[in-house]
């Protein structure tokens, strides 16, 4: 039995103003320095940082927030999730962000968008440090703890499962999609 997705729009309006209204008036509105970026190679590696970074933001918000009836910073998630950019970094909206928002940096030439990239990964990171890992693991305990090993935080590569720790996060659980 399939559940229906209604769509819901709160969990699409932090990332818009985000990475949409605070970076347009930082980087358009505003003048200010630009980035010490050489021209020709600023624009394709925007590009490519703002795609990035866009996939991997809208990729967490579906997973966590329009997959599951979980409300804004309430309380987490129905289920852990650990597919996708999750199974890659547990922090992907956040660093997806901070990839949007560096990659909008260099295609505006932007040293404001830039800080303020600066700004949302710190917050993210305390965020990610101090409310959701806890909330996240008393949740979810020793489910969280195994994810918690096997995937880095912020980079990926960085953690290497080994043993029975690998061969429990392979395995995918029952209400993954």
């Amino acid at each position: 039995m399939s559940r229906r997705r209604t769509p819901r729009a709160e969990p699409l309006l932090i990332p818009l103003v985000v990475a949409g209204v605070v970076p347009t008036v930082l980087g358009v509105w505003l003048s200010g320095p630009g980035v010490p970026v050489p021209g020709p190679l600023r624009a394709p590696a925007g590009a490519v940082l703002v795609l990035l970074g866009g996939w991997m933001t809208a990729d967490a918000v579906d997973r966590v927030y329009l997959r599951q009836p979980t409300p804004l910073g309430d309380r987490p998630p129905e289920r852990l999730v650990r597919s996708g950019w999750y199974g890659v970094i547990r922090n992907p909206m956040a660093a997806g962000m901070t990839l949007l928002l560096t990659g909008e940096a260099l295609l505006w030439s932007a040293a404001a968008v830039l800080g303020w990239a600066a700004l949302v990964l710190a917050v993210s990171w305390v965020t990610a440090v101090r409310i959701e890992a806890p909330g996240l693991s008393a949740a979810f305990g020793e489910e969280y703890a195994v994810y918690r090993r096997a995937v880095p935080a912020w980079v990926p590569g960085t953690a290497r499962p080994t043993g029975r720790r690998a061969a429990r996060h392979d395995r995918p659980a029952p209400s993954e999609e």
